[in-house]
C-alpha cells in the first residue's frame, strides 16, 4: 500500500532515491535500475526501442502495451515478450479491463488496443496467477481506477491560477515542444470549452500518468520524447498557491535518471544501427546488462546534484571518454589467463555453457576434459560476456551491438558511431 497524498500533491514522475521495488530479476539493489515507460503513448516508434527499453531496465515496467505493435513493430518476437514477463525483465502494468477483458480491447476507438490471445491470454494467466502476491512482486499488476479528473478539477478550483499557466502553455507557441503530443491532442478536443476544461484535462493526464509511475516502484520513467521531458519541468515549474515558482538551478535526483536513461537510450539507439549479428536474450542472462544496468545507476548518483545546463550529452562524452582511456593488454597476458578460460570450456561442454555461466563456482573440478571443450565453451562464454578478454574498459557496448567481447576492429566502429552524435 502507499502512503496518501496532500489534495495538492501531483504524484512523482521521476527518479527515487528509495531502492527498487518492481519485479523479479532486480539483484542487489545498487545494481537494480527499473524504469516505467508509458510506451504506447510513441506509437510504433516506441515499441521500435523496445529491445533497448529492455537491455537498460532491470525491470522495466510497461503501461498497458499494444499487443498488436509489439507483434508488428518491435524486434521482440511475441513469444519472447511473455517469456520476458514471466521471468521478469518486465513488468506490465494497466487498467483491469485492458488486462481481462477482450470485448473492451476489441471495440477500444484505438484499432492497436486489439486483443492478442497469444500475448494477452499469457498476461492475464500470470495476473491471476500473481494476484496474492504483494503488489511489488506481481509480473502483471492491475491499477486502480483512475481519479485524474476529479483531483485536477479540485486543484484548479482551489489555486485558479494553475487555470491560466497551464492554457498559457497550451497556446503558447512551444506548446508542441513543452506538453507530449497524445495530450496536446486530446486536450484540442476542449478548445470550445474553454481554458478551465483544457487546464483539467493536461493536469488530469499529468496525475494519472504520476501515479502509474508510482505504483511500478521504478527508480526512472523512460520519457522518449523531448516533449515529455520538458513537460516533467512544466509540472515542477508550475506556481504555487501564492504566485511563486520553484525553479531550480540543478536537477533533482527523480528527474536526472530520466533525462539520462534518455541520453542512454540514444546512444543504444547509435549502436544498434552498427551493430552486427546479436541476440538480445544473451545480453540479457549475461554480464553485459549487469554491466550497463551498473554504469547507469553510477552516472545517475555521480551526477545527481550537476547543473542542468551541463546534462547535456553527458552520457556520450563520458562513454567516450571511458573508452579513449581503454587498452587492449598484450597477448602474452591474455595467454596467461587461458587455463581459466579452458576450465570454462570444459565445465560448459560437460553440464551445459548457460548454466555454469549462472554457476560458475564448480569450473577446476573437470579441467582436465577434452581441448576441443575450449573453443565451444568460451565461444558461449565470451558472448555473454564472462570469459577473460585482453580488453581492460567498458564491455557492455560490445556485448549490446555485437553479442562479443571487445575486439580493435569494433572498438572503432563504435567510436564512430558514437561521433555521430552531436553531445
Amino acid at each position: 500500500m502507499h502512503a496518501k497524498r496532500g489534495r495538492g500533491q501531483l504524484p512523482e514522475t521521476g527518479c527515487r532515491d528509495s531502492s527498487p521495488r518492481g519485479g523479479r530479476v532486480t539483484g542487489a539493489a545498487d545494481q537494480a535500475f527499473p524504469t516505467f515507460c508509458h510506451i504506447s503513448e510513441y506509437g510504433p516508434p516506441g515499441y521500435q526501442s523496445l529491445h533497448s527499453l529492455i537491455a537498460l531496465s532491470r525491470p522495466l515496467n510497461l503501461w498497458a502495451p499494444s499487443s498488436v505493435l509489439v507483434r508488428h513493430a518491435s524486434r521482440v518476437p511475441a513469444r519472447h515478450f511473455v517469456r520476458y514477463v514471466e521471468e521478469g525483465f518486465i513488468r506490465v502494468q494497466a487498467r483491469e479491463p485492458w488486462l481481462t477483458d477482450r470485448a473492451h480491447r476489441d471495440g477500444h476507438p484505438w484499432e492497436d488496443a486489439r486483443w492478442d490471445e497469444e500475448i494477452d491470454g499469457a498476461l492475464l494467466s500470470i495476473l491471476r496467477n500473481d494476484e496474492r502476491l504483494p503488489e511489488s512482486e506481481r509480473r502483471v499488476l492491475a491499477a486502480p481506477p483512475p481519479r485524474g479528473e476529479e483531483w485536477a478539477a479540485e486543484r484548479l478550483a482551489a489555486d485558479p491560477g494553475q487555470v491560466e499557466y497551464w492554457y498559457g502553455a497550451y497556446r503558447g507557441p512551444r506548446a508542441a515542444h513543452r506538453i507530449p503530443e497524445g495530450t496536446l491532442q486530446a486536450a484540442r478536443r476542449y478548445a470550445d470549452s474553454g481554458p478551465f476544461d483544457i487546464a483539467k484535462h493536461i493536469l488530469s493526464v499529468a496525475y494519472n500518468h504520476g501515479a502509474a509511475f508510482e505504483l511500478s516502484g521504478a527508480r526512472a520513467p523512460l520519457l522518449l520524447g523531448r516533449a515529455d521531458r520538458s513537460f516533467v519541468r512544466l509540472i515542477t515549474r508550475a506556481p504555487t498557491a501564492d504566485g511563486a515558482a520553484a525553479r531550480a538551478t540543478t536537477t533533482p535526483s527523480r528527474d536526472l535518471a530520466a533525462e539520462l536513461a534518455a541520453q542512454l537510450l540514444e546512444v543504444l539507439r547509435l549502436l544498434d544501427v552498427h551493430a552486427g549479428p546479436r541476440d538480445l536474450d544473451t545480453f540479457l542472462r549475461g554480464r553485459g546488462r549487469e554491466e550497463l544496468v551498473r554504469w547507469i545507476g553510477d552516472m545517475c548518483e555521480r551526477y545527481r546534484h550537476h547543473p542542468r545546463r551541463e546534462l547535456d550529452g553527458l552520457i556520450v562524452r563520458e562513454l567516450r571518454r571511458a573508452l579513449v582511456r581503454t587498452r587492449f593488454r598484450s597477448p602474452v597476458s591474455e595467454l596467461r589467463e587461458r587455463p581459466m578460460a579452458a576450465a570454462v570450456g570444459s565445465i560448459a561442454l560437460a553440464a551445459g555453457a548457460v548454466d555454469f555461466v549462472l554457476a560458475p563456482g564448480n569450473a577446476m573440478g573437470i579441467a582436465g576434459m577434452a581441448a576441443g571443450a575450449y573453443q565451444l565453451g568460451s565461444g558461449l562464454a565470451r558472448q555473454m560476456g564472462w570469459a577473460p578478454t585482453p580488453f581492460d574498459g567498458p564491455q557492455w557496448p560490445f556485448l549490446y551491438a555485437y553479442s562479443s567481447k571487445a575486439k580493435k576492429s569494433q572498438l572503432a566502429k563504435i567510436a564512430y558511431a558514437l561521433s555521430r552524435h552531436p553531445g
